[in-house]
């Protein structure tokens, strides 16, 4: 198999695209023609749904373009912040065929710890879902809470809900190292290396980490599309893993990199 596990469907800055989208009902040629041209090489690809005001990815563009597109998976946005969370996880569920959760506490303003929220986190365990988190930097994300996006705060989640699977993106940059000791401590957590096509010397390090660790078999690929197509983010792969070769450093085993490029991700989620 080879599966993105991270993708978006477009720019999500895109007003255009939610203009059409409000007045046509269907997603724009110029967003989902180079989205699918793109993803043509992959067996599957999970579709990330965004939060804050309409967009392209919002959870009802996500849901269209998954119904029209079996091939992608739908991965829904929420607010546990709001008192209708749980209804609305019910709903994603049940009336929009939703298959896991993205969340980003320092895009929505909440920390990711905090027991008032473990409501949510318990809801999502019951339903099955996986919840794929954005916790590290952004520098979109300028109002947002940086000590939240620490990934170790996810450690009292994983404690708390033992048969939650989470995954946590980019490799939680750049707390990469909390993401191995989480990776290789929480049977359930996981990580993905979306995003990190062009920061090579960060993602040779990581993996060489991980396999000294033994956390290797727990990364997944991903692309953080359309930032990054599976071509780009596996040539990104394919230069770290080439990085030390003439040199002293630690070798990355061919197998590893094949590895990540070729997990089944959405079996080991539980999904389908």
């Amino acid at each position: 198999m080879y599966i993105d596990c991270h993708s978006h469907l477009g720019d999500l800055g895109d007003q255009k695209a939610v203009e059409f989208w409000k007045k046509n009902h269907r997603i724009p040629d110029w967003v989902a023609e180079p989205y699918l041209e793109a993803m043509r090489e992959v067996d599957r690809a999970i579709v990330l749904a965004h939060w804050g005001p309409l967009s392209i990815n919002s959870n009802e563009v996500v849901a269209y373009f998954t119904r029209e597109n079996p091939k992608f998976v739908p991965f829904y946005n929420i607010d546990p912040r709001t008192t209708t969370v749980i209804a609305e996880l019910d709903r994603l569920v049940q009336e929009m065929g939703g298959k896991g959760i993205k969340l980003g506490p320092i895009y929505q303003g909440f920390k990711p710890d905090n027991e008032a929220y473990f409501p949510v986190y318990e809801k999502i365990q019951t339903l099955g879902l996986p919840i794929l988190w954005h916790q590290g930097t952004s520098f979109d994300a300028r109002e947002g809470p940086l000590e939240w996006a620490n990934p170790i705060l996810l450690d009292k989640v994983a404690r708390t809900f033992p048969d939650l699977k989470m995954i946590i993106a980019h490799l939680g940059f750049p707390w990469v190292r909390e993401v191995i000791a989480l990776v290789r401590k929480h049977p359930n957590i996981y990580a993905d290396i979306s995003g990190l096509r062009l920061r090579t010397w960060v993602l040779y390090t990581a993996l060489v980490e991980l396999i000294q660790y033994g956390g290797e078999n727990k990364i997944f690929f991903g692309t953080d599309y359309p930032w990054f197509t599976p071509a780009e983010m596996r040539d990104g792969l394919y230069e770290a893993a080439a990085f030390p070769v003439g040199t002293n450093l630690p070798q990355l085993p061919e197998q590893v990199v094949e590895d990540i490029l070729h997990r089944d991700t959405l079996q080991i989620l539980g999904i389908e």
